[in-house]
């Protein structure tokens, strides 16, 4: 991750991840490398579900896609990128 991005825990196992000034296809760049430093320095394999979105009119807007998109990728194959 970049210096300028922000995680918040949203609650339980759900965080988001603020990256300002970053097209979808670096976020996803980013995320994979996420995905595998996080796979390659635990035992247990933790698997991931996620959703990209650039930001929409307001923030209850890209939240609420960004969710969706998560819980689709749950239902299809978790460790995946929409």
């Amino acid at each position: 991750m970049r210096q300028s991005d922000i995680v918040v825990r949203m609650g339980g196992d759900e965080f988001l991840v603020i990256l300002r000034g970053c097209k979808p296809e670096k976020a996803q760049e980013i995320f994979q490398k996420i995905l595998i430093e996080f796979k390659n320095s635990h035992p247990l394999q933790p698997e991931f579900s996620y959703g990209v979105v650039l930001f929409k009119e307001t923030l209850e807007k890209t939240l609420r896609e960004a969710d969706e998109l998560m819980y689709r990728m749950k239902d299809v194959k978790k460790g995946t990128l929409k």
